[in-house]
């Protein structure tokens, strides 16, 4: 499949209209992403990457997870289960950005910044099973 193929499956969200500014810098509800797109967040964790970190290398097989980069540089890299080609995506990080991988792709994400950067993660169910991968990146 092509690169465009597979961001039809993989999704980066708007989220303009969640993002609340003011002169601190800005903030995001999660939830209230989830309920507009429809979904409930069953899972809700926030991780810290030091420079170089790696975190992922696994899939979802019944869950639907959204990784909220709340800072960058960093690469999200991911590929369809029984497909050899591995796509990957620059999270510049000057803007909170939202991606929605499906239920079955093995997905990673690595820290290409110079700083520590953090990631919230939730997904469509309380408990979602990990499985993991051979390395993405």
């Amino acid at each position: 499949m092509d690169f465009e193929v597979y961001m039809s499956y993989v999704k980066q969200l708007k989220l303009k209209h969640f993002i609340l500014r003011d002169e601190r810098g800005w903030a995001i509800n999660p939830f209230e992403v989830a309920d507009l797109l429809g979904e409930s967040a069953g899972n809700l964790h926030v991780v810290s990457m030091k420079p170089g970190a790696i975190r992922g290398n696994h899939y979802h097989p019944d869950a639907t997870e959204w990784l909220l980069f709340c800072e960058g540089p960093a690469k999200l890299v991911w590929r369809s289960r029984g497909d050899d080609s591995i796509h990957e995506y620059l999270i510049e990080g000057e803007e909170p950005a939202l991606f929605e991988i499906p239920p079955g792709f093995e997905h990673a994400v690595k820290n290409i910044s110079d700083d520590a950067i953090y990631l919230m993660a939730f997904y469509d169910t309380h408990d979602p099973a990990t499985v993991g991968c051979s390395p993405l990146v």
